[in-house]
């Protein structure tokens, strides 16, 4: 890792999908029985009445959605009739272990209320990006044949697997810098702490084609 400079990244979001065997058509009435129980479970995190919304729009049952906003954290737990999405806004590795417990907790609640089964999980982390000391045009043209596609300001990959995914390109929000986004679908009953350090792997690896590397290796 000798070289590399440390990764500055100023703006970035963290995504998970759990995707369930059959809707919850059973808990999905009014009142809720998830609102209840998610509430209580999540008070620890000082989350108030006024951090739960709903799509008040919504004229199907695949368009239902109840959302907790969760301040301390900066993350939204989203769930639907047939998956629940958490989002944690600028996460940090620092906080991986509060946000594993959190996410930890609020899918035992979910599962617990609704006997719900996991049939996918999905993890995505996109992220702006800051050169180091290198361009990061000049570290991605050794990655690209430049002779074919010509002269450019910037260029991008994307690599593909069956169940993973990276793509690096250029970030349309912050000047000279790049746009990374990694996804993996892992299997129903891998942890959150598992998926945490598959995801930290990819993410090393994606800075590492940067130049760049983590002010916390973990």
């Amino acid at each position: 890792m000798a070289g590399k400079a440390i990764a500055d990244i100023p703006e970035s979001y963290l995504e998970y999908r759990a995707e369930f065997v059959a809707p919850m058509f059973e808990v999905w009435t009014i009142p809720n029985p998830l609102v209840s129980s998610l509430f209580s479970a999540l008070r620890k995190w000082q989350i108030g009445v006024g951090d739960i919304s709903w799509n008040k729009d919504s004229s199907t049952y695949k368009d239902c959605q109840i959302t907790f906003n969760v301040p301390k954290m900066n993350v939204l737990i989203r769930l639907n009739m047939d998956a629940a999405t958490f989002v944690a806004s600028n996460p940090d590795w620092s906080e991986a272990p509060a946000l594993i417990e959190l996410y930890e907790t609020a899918m035992h609640t979910i599962r617990q209320t609704t006997k719900g089964e996991i049939s996918s999980q999905e993890i995505a982390l996109g992220m702006h990006v800051k050169p180091g000391e290198k361009s990061f045009k000049d570290l991605v043209s050794g990655l690209v044949n430049t002779s074919l596609l010509g002269p450019a300001k910037m260029y991008g990959i994307s690599v593909y697997q069956d169940d993973s995914s990276f793509v690096i390109d250029k970030s349309v929000r912050y000047l000279d810098s790049a746009f990374v986004r990694l996804y993996r679908r892992v299997g129903p009953s891998t942890s959150f702490r598992e998926i945490a350090e598959i995801l930290h792997q990819d993410e090393l690896r994606a800075l590492g084609l940067l130049g760049l590397e983590e002010l916390l290796q973990g």
